[in-house]
């Protein structure tokens, strides 16, 4: 007989370490979006000081009073500490790169010869006119007859040849016009720069070595037909730089975007195979869980270091640690610590949509899969019951956000990728293993990519078949209100779900509703008499 109490597989996470992590998010977050007066760090800093301190006294009263005398204060404390943490995080860098010289000189639309490292890739920006953006870090400023050293980013806006084939970690010297920044970025200022770099340093060894592996696969993909060529990159690596834009909008559309996105979903497939290749073998379980990490640190060098990357490639490796040491793998609180490492670390992070919408995906997954896999099985077949959960954990997940930053809602991507999702893990695997094969024989990564580009023609056909659906994607309120309002919505269709007359009711309406769009689309596209 089992009792479900002690079953691992229906225990509730554990959310011990979400509070805290929330807290630093939210500071950071804060800090980053207002400079915080002086007094305000002071407070901060006290606070961080201080609030480790109450440990003792508080372990001296949980030896009197029992353990569960010390939890609600204890979160508090750690919560207190997280937030201050956050605040300092973001607050000072913040401080410094809207007060400094750098910023000064940016208002007053100053000319300035600069040298730094860039930290990006460069994208062309697809509004023409060969502009291309590049994300630098700068470490020597001149201008009106003075030599700064600093270290504060900048956004390079060039419109002259050479800027677009830099690599991250290359050293550059220039000179142009600094502007100021607009009020949501996170840059010191912003140089508009018409000359070709100068002096340009070699990039590391890493960067060269993951450039060239970019560079590879592009040139094995450019084989393919149609916007295979471009969706390939993509999806491996996140390259959209050839994406054509019809399928990006299609895939924007049909709630597919995540997909040219590297996120979680493209490290837990490395990670799987990674693993199957060395499940047979007799190395020690943490020999094998460190081969699987150093594939996983090369992927995430590969498609380099972004928001959602990072966090997928730390979750990742926490996760690979616990398998390794035969410990079990808790999922919350490794994503937990994940946000509070990484926010810390890089406080920018707490302001990217990037970053929101994969932590958000993969909360969404670890809470809500496992209950609603469970009451989907016991009217689907199991192998239909899984995908669909996946899916429509992450879209409820993650459609509040994309409300908030002024998306519409779109109904057809639970469908979409569950149809999706068998095409993703041999796209993805198919891809790295041309990535790596451009590098000692070209026409086998050509075949490789050829094979790649199977799935990616199916993805393109999901993609535009879904978002030519009547009605497949439906406007709403941007901004907090609407993601307030979706997440009502959201509570009221759930609590209308469970009960039976509820749910005859609202399939009655969504038919009515569907019927109603395809009668208004096909009057609108003259295929119906409107007389």
């Amino acid at each position: 007989m089992t009792v479900s109490g002690h079953d691992p597989q229906h225990q509730p996470p554990d959310l011990r370490l979400v509070a805290p992590a929330l807290a630093a998010w939210a500071g950071a977050a804060g800090a980053g979006l207002a400079v915080p007066p002086v007094a305000v760090l002071w407070i901060a800093g006290v606070l961080l000081c201080v609030t480790p301190l109450c440990v003792i006294p508080l372990c001296a009263v949980a030896l009197l009073r029992g353990r569960t005398a010390r939890r609600p204060a204890g979160t508090v404390l750690a919560c207190l500490a997280c937030l201050a943490a956050g605040v300092l995080a973001a607050g000072l860098p913040a401080r410094a790169r809207t007060l400094g010289p750098l910023a000064a000189l940016g208002t007053a639309r100053a000319s300035a010869g600069i040298e730094g490292t860039v930290t990006g890739d460069p994208r062309v920006s697809h509004g023409g006119g060969g502009l291309v953006i590049v994300p630098m870090r700068v470490e020597r400023l001149t201008a009106d007859g003075h030599d700064i050293r600093l270290r504060q980013p900048v956004l390079v806006l060039a419109t002259a040849s050479g800027w677009e084939d830099l690599l991250p970690s290359q050293h550059v010297s220039t000179s142009g016009r600094l502007a100021p920044p607009r009020a949501a970025d996170t840059v010191a200022a912003v140089v508009f720069v018409r000359a070709a770099p100068a002096s340009v340093g070699p990039p590391s060894l890493v960067q060269r070595v993951a450039g060239h592996l970019r560079a590879g696969l592009r040139d094995a993909a450019s084989g393919l037909a149609g916007p295979r060529r471009g969706l390939l990159p993509g999806l491996v690596l996140g390259d959209t730089s050839n994406l054509d834009d019809e399928v990006r909008e299609d895939f924007r559309t049909a709630g597919m975007s995540h997909l040219v996105a590297v996120s979680g979903a493209n490290c837990m497939i490395i990670i799987a195979a990674a693993t199957v290749v060395v499940r047979r073998s007799r190395l020690a379980p943490w020999v094998r869980a460190g081969w699987v990490a150093m594939a996983l640190v090369g992927f995430v060098i590969l498609a380099r270091p972004s928001p959602s990357v990072l966090r997928a490639g730390v979750m990742g490796l926490i996760g690979i640690v616990a398998a390794g040491s035969g410990r079990p793998r808790l999922a919350m609180p490794a994503l937990a610590a994940t946000v509070l490492v990484l926010v810390l670390s890089s406080p920018d992070l707490a302001r990217s949509v990037g970053f929101t919408l994969s932590v958000a995906a993969t909360a969404g997954l670890v809470i809500l899969v496992p209950g609603w896999r469970d009451a989907l099985a016991g009217r689907l077949p199991r192998w239909l019951a899984e995908p669909l959960a996946v899916a429509a954990a992450a879209h409820v997940a993650c459609s509040p956000i994309i409300v908030a930053i002024g998306g519409g809602v779109s109904l057809v991507a639970v469908p979409a990728n569950m149809l999706a999702e068998a095409a993703v893990a041999p796209a993805t695997i198919l891809g790295v293993l041309a990535t790596v094969a451009a590098v000692v024989y070209d026409p086998l990564a050509r075949l490789l990519a050829a094979l790649a580009g199977v799935p990616c023609g199916w993805l393109i056909t999901v993609a535009d078949v879904a978002a030519r659906v009547p009605g497949a994607e439906i406007g709403w309120p941007a901004g907090p209100a609407g993601a307030v309002a979706l997440v009502a919505t959201t509570a009221v269709l759930f609590a209308t779900v469970r009960r039976h007359r509820g749910r005859r009711v609202l399939i009655a309406l969504s038919v009515i509703t569907l019927g109603i769009q395809v009668i208004l689309m096909s009057r609108a596209a003259g295929i119906w008499s409107t007389r």
